[in-house]
């Protein structure tokens, strides 16, 4: 048996995944703050509250009859742009939201897996969808806080997999950098005034050019990295075109 968990399933590429990944084997859980169209087992969670986000995990994860020989999967996908603006215009609530869901809901997600799968030996993965924008070439003016917050989350993976090589049972910790997708997100930010992005036109271009793929191309190569992640370095950081 397959379990897996998804954070922002509600929508966009966490939508995708549940759709790829549904199968008579495979059991998921769905975390995000309304559930849209996802038909399995949902829990509503806001990470933007990552005490009551970290107890709704925890006790989602406690229900799943894990066990020796299944394998685990963790997928965490959900995730704020915005507000898209140079950082001086920022209120300290905008900044304190944003910073909140991406890292801290990220860490406690993590946290509750690590705590729960530790003495189970079975394959247990957990993937963190993240960005581009954390990457050092590729800071973007007015994206300082999604900049910020996904060179954390990356960085939060590195550690816990630095850590893992003291479990007995160790679990794989991957980021995933999905590239561009044709999501909410993308149409915030093509929408966002050259004031605030001066980058806009360039997205812009990038869906008139259809470079902008749909989700489910990018969850198709999750599903492949899923099929192939013990063989994958532990706390390595990859692309998607890598499973495509």
């Amino acid at each position: 048996m397959r379990h897996l968990f998804i954070t922002g399933v509600s929508k966009g590429l966490g939508q995708s995944i549940a759709h790829r990944l549904q199968s008579d084997t495979s059991r998921i859980v769905g975390f995000s703050r309304t559930p849209g169209d996802f038909k399995g087992e949902f829990h509503p969670c806001d990470l933007s509250n990552p005490i009551e986000a970290s107890t709704v995990i925890r006790d989602a994860l406690a229900e799943a009859p894990l066990k020796i020989g299944d394998e685990i999967v963790f997928i965490s996908n959900a995730g704020q742009l915005g507000p898209l603006d140079f950082l001086r215009t920022l209120e300290p609530k905008d900044i304190q939201e944003n910073l909140t869901s991406n890292i801290i809901g990220a860490a406690v997600a993590l946290q509750r897996f690590l705590e729960r799968v530790r003495d189970i030996d079975a394959p247990k993965l957990f993937l963190q969808i993240s960005s581009g924008a954390a990457l050092p070439e590729r800071v973007k003016p007015g994206w300082s806080l999604y900049c910020a917050s996904k060179a954390g989350q990356e960085q939060l993976v590195r550690t816990a997999a630095i850590e893992q090589t003291h479990e007995a049972h160790p679990s794989m910790i991957l980021n995933l950098n999905p590239g561009l997708m044709e999501t909410n997100m993308q149409e915030i930010i093509r929408s966002a005034s050259p004031e605030a992005f001066p980058d806009v036109d360039a997205f812009i271009a990038f869906k008139k050019d259809g470079r902008v793929p749909s989700p489910d191309t990018v969850a198709d190569a999750i599903a492949t990295l899923i099929e192939r992640f013990p063989s994958l370095e532990n706390g390595a950081t990859y692309q998607t075109a890598a499973f495509q």
